[in-house]
């Protein structure tokens, strides 16, 4: 009869703290918020892009300054995509093409080597390493001639997959 109770109390400690630790990791998970989210303040961890025609968005340190950019346009803005249902890569720079290969590679809409070898000798030459826009292309964001870059995450997950098969085809041109 002892040997149960004790069986019973230890099992029920072990059902409290194992639910306080899921509670606890729940507090602490990355909140996920959908694409064109406007936030009172930066999430932990990113990195602020400010305006250089305002000194007083500038952080003191760990900023990019990015100019001409108003924000991003999205699958729902009106205009933004082509019959083809995709945004237009042919105003993109080399510099946003890499880091918009880069940006494809790693949430794996690509898992060819061209598209990594194509990002690589982009991301190396010296036009590419001062280009703002390449910065915007690891976002996800496509500078495509406009102060609005394109926010492809708002794709379907078949649009993003042939965006990328593009920019691997035009990166390529550009090598």
């Amino acid at each position: 009869m002892f040997a149960s109770q004790r069986i019973a109390l230890v099992v029920s400690c072990g059902l409290a703290f194992g639910s306080f630790g899921v509670a606890a990791h729940a507090q602490t998970a990355a909140q996920q918020l959908p694409a064109g989210t406007t936030l009172s303040a930066p999430p932990p961890g990113s990195v602020p892009v400010t305006n250089p025609a305002n000194a007083a968005s500038a952080p003191a340190s760990g900023a990019q300054m990015v100019s001409g950019v108003t924000g991003a346009t999205t699958a729902a803005t009106p205009g933004a995509l082509g019959e083809n249902g995709l945004p237009s890569i042919d105003n993109a720079t080399p510099g946003n093409v890499a880091g918009l290969l880069s940006y494809c590679v790693h949430k794996k809409y690509t898992d060819t080597t061209t598209s990594r070898s194509v990002a690589r000798k982009l991301a190396k030459r010296a036009d590419v390493k001062n280009d703002q826009n390449y910065s915007l292309g690891g976002q996800g964001l496509l500078a495509n001639g406009t102060t609005t870059p394109f926010d492809i995450s708002t794709l379907s997950k078949s649009k993003r997959v042939k965006l990328c098969s593009d920019l691997t085809k035009k990166g390529q041109g550009l090598q």
